[in-house]
């Protein structure tokens, strides 16, 4: 709702707080990326997608040990199986591939690469302002002056006259 009203600042702080509570929380995640992007203020949504990433990471591979310690035999009887199918990591843990995370490192580089020639641009058409000659920057503009010159009056066009 405070989103919709366009209180960002508020609804970003509650954004927080959900992900502080659940940090698998894809939704609050992806909403203060938007907002971020709303507001234009790149750097902070690219730190924001690395500590997204991290966080998200961190929860998944804690919930996969908790599964581990509750399911122990049902681990034990699989885990050879699924080595040999690689599907391990070699944590031992299960080989998850996340399109969520996938999502948020795509849109790390690309805004990671805006941000590196967005700066090269400014720094570019500050050099272009300073390699201009001296004489080309000291010169003033011409302008016209408000004084007219008197219109000077044009020829009448004399038909010649051709003997028939």
């Amino acid at each position: 709702m405070l989103e919709r009203a366009g209180d960002t600042p508020n609804a970003i702080k509650l954004y927080q707080k959900a992900v502080a509570i659940d940090p698998t929380n894809t939704h609050a995640w992806n909403r203060q990326m938007i907002l971020y992007r709303k507001t234009k203020t790149k750097d902070q949504e690219a730190q924001l997608i690395k500590t997204a990433t991290s966080e998200f990471q961190k929860a998944t591979e804690a919930k996969q040990q908790d599964w581990l310690k509750t399911n122990q035999t049902k681990a034990d009887s699989s885990r050879e199986l699924a080595q040999v199918l690689g599907m391990l990591e070699p944590t031992g843990l299960p080989k998850s591939y996340d399109q969520t995370i996938d999502k948020w490192q795509t849109r790390l580089y690309l805004l990671e690469y805006r941000i590196k020639n967005a700066r090269k641009k400014k720094a570019s058409a500050k050099n272009k302002k300073q390699k201009l000659p001296t004489s080309v920057k000291s010169t003033p503009a011409k302008r016209k002056s408000k004084q007219t010159k008197t219109p000077v009056p044009k020829a009448k066009k004399v038909r010649r006259q051709t003997p028939d």
